[in-house]
């Protein structure tokens, strides 16, 4: 027998049946949807990388509180690799009864190594595309900031203890970092001018760095000269880059993910039921061909050349598509993506390609498993035999290939494991489930009667195909409901955390003696919710009355050189911003520990979590902290968590306002005002000029754009899976219709009616989609609460209006399906029926 030519013939024969029309839909959907997140993944990646030296200023950098040594500039000269200094901080900055806060930013010769720093002479102007430093004596200014202070291209700006003549305006600097919350504009200068004004004297808030450009090989040899060379400093590389696009796509990629997993496990469920019925249905097939000499390895081979057959147009549609889609995902996340993407691999559509053999190998082949070793009588009187241990075998290694490529391809191990063991999960219960209560039933039913007693026998005469059924539909509702009512529930806990009354001013260096001014003054303007709170300045100088050290790191970070992987905030001496107040703050979660009572007036401290796990701090731990020559010990009693995104201000440690003391500190407020409200905050800042205004309104409104794109582009890949969700429940429906076309055929011959048969169905398919919809709301929950918790992160309670209506929804569409199902069939002469079953 020509296998190639038999599967070919079988394939055209039959490539319109139901059964293969799912697997080939099964495939392209799995194909597609991983080509496209995977294609996206790959390109904004392979476009951070690659401008990541850009974006840095240099190849390589060391950065530090401290100036670094002139020996490194030294060596690096010996090496043939080029150099510059920069030093930045922030100041405020005065113009006539203007003031606004900035980032100052000294460069010198050679600035900058990567990249160019593009600059205007005047607005509109003509585009300077590699301006380097400015002159002595000149300065370029973000717009930002000369809006602020009223300036134009050419006037003067007061400046330390002279003035600085603005000499262009800045279009885009090179070693911005890409982040998304830049609060301060920028003024570049030269770092001459700097040099005299004593801003970089002792105590200053500076950082400073030193870059480093050249050959990719000697950079890297130069690095591991500087390793043990930067004791108390860090080194910059292009992982340093660009953290806002990342952490904004990361996240981005998180909601992607999900969606993609879900689409991916779908289709493998649809893949396995299709191919179930597949088997099923060319029982007589492998029947006639036992009995006329083929022999087992030849029926199962070509079989399975026919479902390769299938899945290659499948696999190449597949990839069309996800190409088409990932495209569609560039349009829709816009800004969020690096403006120039780099053409994609060829890995991840060969990803998708593998992802689409591995559904129909490791699910379609395992029920054709089961005709291996079949005697031709057993076949002939339509008997069937048990899944073989290698069934199961391929079963459990299809599962754990999906979940390492699906974690290849999103890069969210965490995610992988919560959705797809929660899933897994939901799988065995339903089986384990369904098989406990048909076994009961079996029991029961003879006490039953009419369309109630067929429609039950029937479950309990296949049990196995049943078990299948349930499972089936059981994850197909879980999915869609994970995918209609929790991912939703999820963006839109992610929306919330910027409500509408988002504080979108930040006023600083508020004096005590102004506090009741300021406050009326911003209630006057419309900023009901503004609030007045202390902030100072001081030093942690022990925990435990031993010096502070940092316990976070891991084993392997212990084990580095000095110098590598290090922060701004390894310096256990660093300043230390803490606060007061007698309430427990917005935006926290108690964690441990009682928060002080407003009238105790014991030494009592908060820490917010992270802070605590860094230097290993628990309630009844003591805490010293100096300001200036004061030295105040306090008992930490309370451990909370702070929502870093809500805009609020928030604060590693709280103290107890009755113990602070005469402890010198300044104001901040953060505030609301209504659009339209803002020339009032001038008038403000003119009357009083030490207060420094943030205008963070830009910055909240580029946030909800994130949020409104990731929105977006996740309801594009939402539409795969869903269709994906959609195919499974109608192959889970349709895994028995031939056995139930037979029974319908036997009974009618055998005089029963069309209401009765109708009325079975109605019974067994209710049974099952009431059945599944209980256990895949419940699933639903669960699972969308972990999700939310363990790595969305966001506080997500299950929205059970919207899962009982999905589940509700799911009973009438099973009810609809099994009604849909036995129209043809009731209209059908049974001997009809019986040769076509």
């Amino acid at each position: 027998m020509n296998l190639l030519r038999h599967a070919w013939r079988a394939l055209r024969r039959e490539a319109l049946a139901g059964d293969l029309l799912t697997v080939f839909a099964a495939l392209v959907l799995g194909v597609a949807v991983m080509t496209a997140v995977g294609t996206l993944v790959n390109r904004v990646n392979l476009a951070l990388t690659g401008s990541a030296a850009e974006m840095l200023g240099g190849d390589l950098g060391v950065a530090g509180r401290d100036d670094p040594p002139a020996a490194f500039a030294e060596e690096a000269q010996r090496r043939g690799l080029a150099h510059t200094r920069l030093a930045s901080f922030g100041s405020v900055l005065f113009q006539g009864d203007a003031s606004q806060m900035a980032s100052i930013k000294a460069v010198e010769a050679g600035y900058p190594l990567r990249g160019a720093l593009r600059v205007r002479a005047t607005p509109g102007g003509a585009l300077i595309v590699d301006a380097g430093m400015p002159a002595k004596g000149q300065a370029y200014a973000d717009p930002r900031l000369l809006q602020a202070l009223g300036l134009k291209a050419g006037d003067d700006l007061e400046f330390g203890a002279g003035t600085l003549r603005i000499a262009g305006i800045i279009e885009s600097e090179p070693d911005a970092g890409g982040d998304l919350l830049t609060l301060s504009p920028t003024l570049l200068v030269n770092r001459a001018d700097v040099e005299g004004t004593g801003l970089l004297g002792p105590g200053s808030r500076i950082n400073y760095r030193v870059m480093f450009a050249g050959p990719a090989a000697d950079i890297a040899s130069f690095r591991q000269w500087l390793l043990p060379q930067v004791k108390g400093m860090r080194l910059l590389s292009v992982n340093d880059t660009q953290r806002g696009v990342r952490q904004a796509f990361d996240l981005a990629g998180r909601f992607l993910g999900l969606s993609a997993l879900l689409a991916v496990l779908l289709a493998g469920v649809a893949t396995a039921l299709a191919a179930n019925r597949f088997a099923l249905r060319r029982i007589d097939q492998v029947a006639i061909l036992r009995c006329l000499g083929a022999r087992q390895r030849d029926i199962l081979a070509g079989l399975a050349l026919q479902l390769l057959m299938l899945a290659v147009p499948a696999c190449a549609i597949g990839i069309g598509l996800g190409m088409a889609a990932q495209e569609g995902l560039v349009q829709v996340l816009g800004s969020l993506v690096p403006q120039r993407l780099p053409l994609p691999e060829a890995m991840p559509a060969l990803t998708g390609a593998g992802i689409g053999l591995l559904l129909l190998f490791g699910f379609g082949l395992p029920p054709l498993l089961r005709l291996r070793g079949v005697p031709p009588m057993r076949v002939l009187n339509r008997s069937f035999a048990a899944l073989p241990p290698a069934s199961l075998l391929a079963y459990v290694a299809a599962l754990a290939a999906s979940l390492v490529l699906a974690v290849q391809v999103t890069g969210d191990l965490k995610l992988a494991l919560w959705v797809l063991g929660g899933l897994a999960g939901l799988a065995v219960a339903a089986g384990v489930v369904g098989f406990l209560l048909l076994q009961l039933l079996r029991g029961l039913q003879h006490r039953l009667h009419g369309n109630w007693r067929l429609g039950l026998a029937a479950l309990t005469r296949r049990r196995m195909l049943a078990v299948m059924q349930l499972v089936g539909l059981s994850l197909s509702l879980c999915a869609l409901l994970l995918l209609a009512v929790i991912g939703p529930g999820l963006l839109q806990q992610w929306r919330e955390r910027l409500p509408a009354d988002t504080p979108n001013y930040f006023l600083i260096n508020i004096q005590p003696e102004q506090r009741d001014s300021v406050l009326a003054a911003l209630q006057g303007l419309g900023a009901d919710d503004a609030s007045i709170e202390p902030m100072a300045t001081g030093r942690l100088i022990a925990i435990n009355g031993k010096p502070p050290l940092r316990v976070d790191r891991t084993p392997a970070e212990d084990t580095q050189p000095q110098g590598e992987g290090q922060r701004d905030d390894d310096d256990e001496n660093r300043p230390l911003n803490f606060s007061w107040r007698s309430t427990f703050p917005p935006a926290n979660t108690l964690v441990n520990g009682t928060f002080w009572k407003p009238d105790s007036t014991a030494a009592e401290a908060s820490v917010e979590i992270g802070w605590a796990k860094r230097y290993g701090v628990y309630p009844g731990d003591r805490i010293t902290i100096a300001v200036g020559e004061q030295q105040r010990e306090f008992s930490v009693t309370s451990v909370r968590k702070a929502d870093w995104n809500t805009f609020r201000p928030n604060f590693f440690v709280l103290l107890n306002p009755n113990a602070v003391g005469d402890t010198p500190h300044n104001l901040l407020s953060a505030f609301h005002l209504p659009a339209g409200q803002a020339a009032g905050l001038g008038a403000l800042v003119r009357a009083q000029p030490n207060l420094s205004l943030l205008d963070v309104d830009a910055v909240i409104s580029q946030v909800r754009d994130v949020m409104e794109r990731v929105a977006q582009a996740v309801q594009l890949v939402m539409v795969f899976s869903l269709l994906a969700g959609v195919l499974v429940l109608l192959a889970a429906l349709q895994a028995t219709a031939g056995e139930r076309r037979y029974d319908s055929a036997v009974l009618r011959t055998l005089g029963a009616t069309r209401r009765q048969l109708r009325g079975a169905v109605l019974v067994e398919f209710g049974a099952l989609g009431a059945l599944a919809a209980l256990l895949a709301v419940g699933a639903a929950a669960v699972i969308g609460v972990a999700v939310s918790q363990k790595v969305f992160e966001l506080p997500l309670l299950p929205p059970w209006p919207g899962l009982l209506l999905g589940g509700l929804l799911g009973i009438a569409l099973s009810l609809l399906a099994g009604w849909l199902g036995t129209r043809r069939i009731l209209h059908t002469p049974p001997a009809l029926a019986l040769r076509e079953a």
